[in-house]
């Protein structure tokens, strides 16, 4: 009997810990010493505002081609949402996205379906949103596959003071 009552604290107890989830919002700069493989000049802000299941981001990249707005939202539930894709023109989208296992970050896998000169295209890019313990750097894993080809770039992010 008391093996079975110690059982069944160690699964309440580990219920509670893999219910924490953590909370992605603030104001986050690029870290670029820390990040690798994007673009030449780039450098990107967000500002992250997290419910729930719920994350909206706000901000702004800037490449060698100029400044670029951020305005996105991602519904943590696994299921597929159409989605309308900021480049290319007229692209569709779906999306989905999900907790992790170990509730430490999510993912967020688009598929976008654009028009070309030779027929309709596909890509995929799938992102993997880690948050560390301290709450104060994220690292957001990109993988892409396009039909010019596949790759992968790493974004490390550090918590701005409010």
């Amino acid at each position: 009997m008391k093996t079975v009552s110690i059982i069944s604290l160690l699964c309440v107890l580990s219920l509670g810990v893999a219910a924490d989830k953590p909370n992605f919002s603030g104001t986050w700069g690029l870290d670029k010493n820390k990040s690798f493989s994007n673009p030449p000049g780039f450098d990107q802000t967000m500002t992250i505002t997290h419910g729930g299941d719920q994350i909206k981001i706000e901000g702004k990249q800037t490449t060698a081609h100029g400044e670029f707005p951020i305005n996105e939202s991602y519904t943590l539930d696994g299921k597929p949402a159409d989605f309308t894709p900021p480049n290319p023109p007229n692209a569709k989208g779906k999306r989905k996205a999900s907790w992790l296992p170990n509730n430490r970050g999510f993912i967020v896998e688009d598929e976008i379906t654009s028009d070309s000169p030779n027929g309709p295209t596909t890509q995929q890019i799938t992102r993997k949103w880690l948050l560390a313990r301290n709450g104060n750097t994220l690292t957001i894993d990109y993988y892409f596959d396009r039909p010019t080809g596949s790759g992968e770039s790493k974004r490390v992010f550090v918590k701005k003071a409010n």
